[in-house]
C-alpha cells in the first residue's frame, strides 16, 4: 500500500464515521508515524509504506474512528503557531482561546507587570503570553499535578521562563497579579458535548452551578486589575453581574469576558 492509498482509504473511513477533518486527521497520523511533515507525504505519495508503519497507522486510525481526539493520538496540538504537548490529563487547546492571548497583548503596558494563568492545563495561555510578551512576569497554576507537569514540559520545550504553582484557584498564590487569565471548567453536565469531548478530563471540563461554580469562586478571590475569563456565551451576563458584587466592571465581552477592577477603571479613564 502506498502513502496515497492509505490516506485515501483512511480519509474515506473517517468521513463515514462523521469526522469532518477526515483528510487532515489522516495526514496528521502519517506525520506522526513518519516523523515528517505533510510536504514529505505529498512528495512521496507513491512510495510503498513499510509494514511496521502501516501497522502503527492502522492502530492510530482505529483510535480516531472511536472519536479519540487526534491531539491525544499524536501527543500535541498547535496553539498560536506553536505545538503544545498534551495528554489525557489536560484539556486540548482550542483555537478560540487564542483571542485571549490577542487581548492580553493589547492591554500589556508599562503598568502591567505580572500575569497569572489559573487552571493552566497544558500551559497554552500562560506560556504563549510569556513568549509574546517577554517582559511580563508570568505564573501558571493548576490544581492537577499531572497537568502542571505537562505545562512545565511545554514551558521548557518552548523556552518560556515562567513560574509554576500547584494551587486550587488562588489558595497557594502569594502574588497579587495585575492580570489573571483563566479557562476554568465551565461546562454543565446537562449540556450536549461532542464525542471527542468525552475523552477529555472531566475535572478540566465540568463545574457545578450551571458551570459557573469555579468562575464565581475565582471572582470572589481575585484582586487583579484585569480578570479575563473564558466561558460559554449563555453564561456571560451572569458572570458580568456577579463580578459587580466584587468591585469589577465589564471592560469587554467577546468570546470571553474581561472585567476590570473599578478603582483601576477610574484611574485608567
Amino acid at each position: 500500500m502506498t502513502i496515497d492509498d492509505w490516506l485515501n482509504i483512511s480519509s474515506m473511513k473517517l468521513q463515514q464515521a462523521g469526522i469532518k477533518s477526515f483528510r487532515l486527521d489522516s495526514e496528521l497520523i502519517l506525520e506522526f508515524i513518519y516523523k515528517k511533515g505533510r510536504t514529505f507525504l505529498h512528495s512521496h505519495s507513491k512510495d510503498e509504506m513499510p509494514k511496521n508503519f502501516q501497522k502503527k497507522a492502522d492502530k492510530a486510525l482505529k483510535q480516531r474512528l472511536k472519536h479519540l481526539p487526534i491531539a491525544y493520538i499524536v501527543g500535541y496540538k498547535e496553539f498560536y503557531g506553536r505545538n503544545f504537548n498534551v495528554s489525557k490529563n489536560v484539556l486540548i487547546p482550542r483555537p478560540e482561546s487564542e483571542s485571549i492571548v490577542d487581548f492580553a497583548k493589547d492591554i500589556i503596558s508599562k503598568e502591567i507587570n505580572t500575569l497569572l494563568d489559573v487552571g493552566t492545563g497544558s500551559g497554552c495561555l500562560g506560556v504563549t503570553i510569556k513568549l509574546e510578551c517577554p517582559r511580563l512576569d508570568v505564573t501558571i497554576s493548576d490544581i492537577n499535578r499531572s497537568a502542571l507537569k505537562i505545562a512545565k514540559l511545554n514551558a521548557q520545550k518552548l523556552q518560556a521562563n515562567i513560574n509554576t504553582v500547584q494551587s486550587d484557584l488562588l489558595k497557594n498564590i502569594s502574588i497579587r497579579p495585575d492580570v489573571i487569565v483563566a479557562n476554568l471548567p465551565y461546562v454543565d453536565k446537562s449540556w450536549q458535548v461532542s464525542p471527542e469531548t468525552k475523552f477529555e478530563p472531566t475535572q478540566a471540563l465540568y463545574a457545578k452551578d450551571d458551570g459557573l461554580d469555579l468562575i464565581k469562586k475565582l471572582i470572589e478571590q481575585a484582586k487583579s486589575k484585569y480578570l479575563i475569563l473564558e466561558s460559554d456565551p449563555r453564561q456571560q451576563e451572569e458572570i458580568i453581574n456577579y463580578s459587580k458584587k466584587y468591585d469589577y466592571k465589564l471592560f469587554k465581552k467577546d468570546k470571553f469576558v474581561v472585567c476590570l477592577k473599578s478603582d483601576w477603571y477610574i484611574r485608567s479613564k
